[in-house]
């Protein structure tokens, strides 16, 4: 209901209660009024009456005739004569009075001789015509009012009516904008009117800045602050509603672009400078793109060094004829750094297909940029669409490359260098990663370089290419990466791993870029200076990539010039690139030194790299060989078993009975030690077993990457609580130091169970060789402890393409007790005769070693283990070709083998 017509409803009966009252006040009054009319008149009635009564003498019947004659519209009279004691009433009989009539007045007479004497009553006169003339007055009044409200609500309804389409309207559209004056007409609405007009102006101004402000929100939301490219987020939205869009736009290529020196840039130009030039290159490169890629094409900037362009509907062929426009604006627009030196950038082509995600578009896009970073040149590199071997994200990359650090999971695949004539000129070692899949250097390395994991590859590398040096003499040309001269501590670590092996270094040749020469001229004088004093030679690879680097040839100790590439397989159709290798090998006449040239396709470029005087290089065969067959050519060349030498035995024995006797002493005040450790393990050890298996709750489906990543994580669990109930128990902390805990155990069985658990964490074969059983009586855990030892240490020192073979026997030697071995082999550098003794004692780092991580107790703790067990642990010398160490416990039963030389 409105609220007019709740105003007039409250007036109306606000009116009407009133009109009652008044009505109700009137007859109230009108009544009042004609009681003291008829009691006055009934007063003057009974005074007439008596006054007239007192002329006459005699009693009632002598003057009762000769009384005036009632009025039948006055009082009623009565003559109560008391002095005979009779009434006489004075109306007709038709004009009865009702018997409750009220006596209105009461006047006394007496005759005028005294006979007679009373009094004169009267009574009022019942008659209705007053209170219907009241009652008609009232209905006439009532009537008016009806009347008079029915008017006033018209009136009202009519002037609601006009207010509503008059100036109420009139305001109305003034508060939108639409003022027409109409509410002007009111001199009341004035005040109004011009209120909502000046609200209504501070409300458009509020509104506007609103609107600018949001507008403001919205472009730096969607776009980046300096080049008012679309940011990120924009792009990736764009991204993924093109790959769930359209057919037509469902499938594109996708050109990413990084400037490799934003922070150089940053550090000697201003920052407005920077800004304009971002600017300018944005607008110019932009415009590039949508002419040629059309308007649904888009240039985004991803952070402060990437760019990305989105080409939806773009076929390979215009998408390539774009990318190498853009790598020519790129390159007319670099800034120049240093001297002769320009800023870089590095591009990458990918193709997207509908359905597939972002992400896995954006990690095939991240490892070919990585891959043009680590080729250190602006040339366009493609993103394989299928099939590639390659990691989702850099942290995936890192996982990989960090546990491969971690496991030793590297090995070096070794090739001959020959000339065009088939001469030997030196062996080329490549590293590889052991996995699922065998990755070389060229898939992971631009990944580590990015993840500052480089140096770290190439000092493995550089290890296991010493390692292979002990075995087999000969030059071994090994590269090492960019990002690893940019280390601070690289040469320093460098320098100690050949220190160490000073032999093996002499045989090293190790390449480096021809943009390291320029990039990080310092550091490559200083490598060269080490590499010198050890004999070690550096040779520069990829010369016509960085042909700048010529005029600083001459200030280095080099072996050898290469180039190869595109640059070779040009030769033939540039004149001009055939004067740059004219000038190449004319630098390395001068510099006394050969050039070599690889990647030479057929016998027309290989005749005309030799008529230039470069030593051109056979192409590499890079076929991987099987498991099978790495397992069975691992050549682990197990000597022999041969007798055993009882006095030596026991000078032996003797020697680590005393040895035993030292170390209680010392045990003993561990022994408190041993209780904290005991309570201070077991708390993170739960507590990291419940997040285990919280972890597979939650990730429940998440692939088998991560379930076996959390099936390591439990394992390695699972044997640290067992060494903590076993080790750091009550029951062992009061026993004799350590006192072993003797059953009757298989090592045949005890080998295949340590290493079952270990293969899934190595990426070496684990190889146990047993052909009857082998029991013994010793401890199974503290036993197991000392074979996981040797097999860790098996895997630290030798290359991961090499298996580890545990053997397992029974033997006796002269009437000795029959005791049962365990031999581990592995096929790395192998011991030094003069480090057999050494290396079982407490921090013993062999000098060969000292890069590889450890404190050297683990040997001495697993020597000291068995011979807790009555047992022995020795090893054997075998320089070149791996180590052998040897586990001896007593056996349970008699030998049906020969005894091993090294149970001693």
């Amino acid at each position: 209901m409105r609220l007019s017509l709740h105003l007039l409803l409250s007036i109306v009966l606000l009116m009407g209660l009133l009109l009652f009252g008044v009505l109700l006040t009137s007859l109230w009054s009108a009544t009042r009024d004609a009681e003291a009319y008829q009691a006055s008149r009934a007063r003057e009635a009974a005074s007439s009456l008596a006054w007239a009564i007192g002329r006459f003498d005699g009693d009632s019947q002598n003057w009762l005739t000769r009384l005036p004659a009632a009025n039948a519209e006055g009082p009623r009279l009565r003559i109560d004569e008391a002095s005979l004691g009779r009434s006489i009433p004075l109306w007709p009989a038709s004009a009865e009075p009702p018997p409750d009539l009220a006596v209105l007045a009461r006047s006394p007479y007496q005759s005028a001789d005294g006979a007679s004497e009373g009094h004169v009553v009267a009574y009022a006169a019942p008659s209705d015509a007053a209170p219907a003339a009241y009652l008609a007055g009232m209905a006439a009044q009532a009537l008016l009012f009806v009347l008079a409200t029915l008017g006033w609500c018209l009136y009202v309804r009519h002037l609601m009516r006009w207010m509503r389409q008059g100036p109420l309207q009139s305001l109305a559209r003034a508060a939108h904008g639409q003022d027409d004056g109409q509410s002007a007409e009111l001199s009341d609405l004035l005040p109004v009117r011009e209120a909502l007009a000046n609200n209504r102006r501070e409300q458009e101004h509020v509104v506007a800045r609103l609107q600018q402000r949001i507008a403001m929100l919205e472009n730096e939301a969607t776009r980046e602050a300096v080049t008012r490219l679309p940011n990120r987020k924009t792009f990736f939205e764009r991204f993924r509603e093109i790959l769930r869009g359209q057919a037509t736009l469902a499938s594109g290529h996708v050109l990413i672009f990084r400037q490799r020196d934003m922070a150089e840039i940053n550090r000697r130009m201003h920052h407005e400078a920077t800004d304009q030039w971002l600017r300018l290159s944005a607008t110019q490169l932009q415009q590039t793109i949508r002419e040629h890629a059309g308007p649904q094409a888009m240039l985004a900037r991803l952070n402060g060094s990437d760019f990305v362009a989105l080409l939806p509907g773009l076929a390979a062929q215009p998408a390539l004829a774009l990318s190498e426009r853009v790598r020519r604006e790129l390159r007319l627009r670099r800034l120049p750094l240093r001297q002769h030196e320009w800023c870089r950038w590095a591009i990458a082509l990918g193709r997207y297909e509908a359905g597939e995600e972002v992400g896995a578009v954006m990690a095939r896009l991240d490892n070919a940029l990585m891959c043009a970073e680590t080729a250190n040149d602006d040339v366009l590199q493609m993103a394989e669409f299928a099939g590639e071997r390659r990691m989702d994200g850099e942290y995936r990359w890192q996982d990989l490359i960090t546990q491969a650090l971690d496991e030793h999971r590297f090995y070096l695949e070794v090739h001959p260098r020959s000339d065009s004539a088939g001469h030997l000129l030196h062996e080329e070692a490549r590293m590889m990663l052991r996995g699922a899949d065998a990755l070389p250097a060229s898939v992971f390395m631009p990944a580590a370089s990015r993840l500052g994991l480089a140096a770290d590859c190439d000092i493995q590398a550089i290890r296991l290419a010493l390692d292979t040096r002990s075995r087999q003499a000969g030059p071994l040309a090994l590269p090492l990466a960019q990002a690893s001269l940019a280390q601070p501590n690289f040469l320093a670590r460098l320098k100690s791993l050949l220190d160490d092996r000073p032999a093996q270094s002499r045989h090293l040749i190790l390449e480096i870029d021809a943009h390291s020469v320029v990039d990080y001229y310092d550091t490559v004088r200083s490598l060269c200076e080490i590499c010198a004093t050890l004999g070690t030679r550096i040779g520069v690879q990829r010369l016509n990539e960085q042909l700048s680097a010529i005029e600083k040839l001459h200030q280095l100790p080099l072996v050898y010039l290469k180039i190869g590439g595109g640059f070779v397989r040009s030769l033939a159709s540039s004149p001009g690139n055939r004067q740059l290798a004219s000038t190449i090998v004319r630098t390395a006449i001068a510099l006394n030194i050969p050039a070599y040239a690889c990647d030479a396709q057929d016998e027309s470029q290989t005749a005309l790299l030799c008529s230039l005087g470069f030593i051109v290089l056979k192409r590499l065969t890079n076929e991987d060989a099987p498991l099978d067959e790495a397992i069975s050519h691992a050549g682990l060349h197990l000597e022999p078993i041969a007798a055993p030498e009882p006095s030596l035995l026991m000078k032996r024995q003797e020697h680590s009975e005393k040895r035993l006797s030292e170390m209680a002493g010392a045990l003993q005040s561990h022994r408190q030690l041993q209780a904290l450790l005991s309570h201070e393990l077991r708390t993170p050890a739960a507590t990291i077993s419940a997040a285990a298996q919280s972890l597979e709750t939650i990730l429940a489906g998440s692939g088998q990457e991560v379930d076996s990543r959390l099936a390591r994580i439990r394992r390695a669990v699972g044997r640290m609580i067992d060494i903590i109930d076993q080790m750091l128990s009550p029951e062992r902390r009061d026993d004799q130091v350590m006192a072993p805990r003797l059953e009757i155990v298989d090592l045949g069985e005890l080998a295949h169970n340590v290493c079952a658990s270990m293969q899934a964490d190595s990426a070496h074969p684990l190889i146990v060789r047993n052909n009857t059983p082998a029991a013994a009586r010793c401890d199974p855990l503290l036993t197991a402890l000392v074979l996981r030892n040797l097999v860790q240490n098996a895997i630290k020192y030798s290359p991961a393409d090499q298996p580890v073979v545990i053997d397992a026997g029974v033997a006796t030697a002269q009437d000795q007790q029959a005791m049962a071995w365990l031999a581990v082999s592995d096929n790395g550098p192998g011991l030094d005769e003069a480090e057999i003794d050494a290396i079982f004692e407490p921090h013993f780092r062999s000098t060969a070693h000292r890069e590889t991580p450890g404190v050297g107790l683990g040997l001495h703790l697993a020597r000291e283990i068995c011979i807790s067990q009555e047992g022995n642990l020795t090893a054997q010398a075998r320089p070149g070709l791996g180590t052998r160490f040897l586990i001896a416990l007593p056996a349970s039963g008699q030998a049906d083998q020969p005894a091993p030389a090294e149970l001693l």
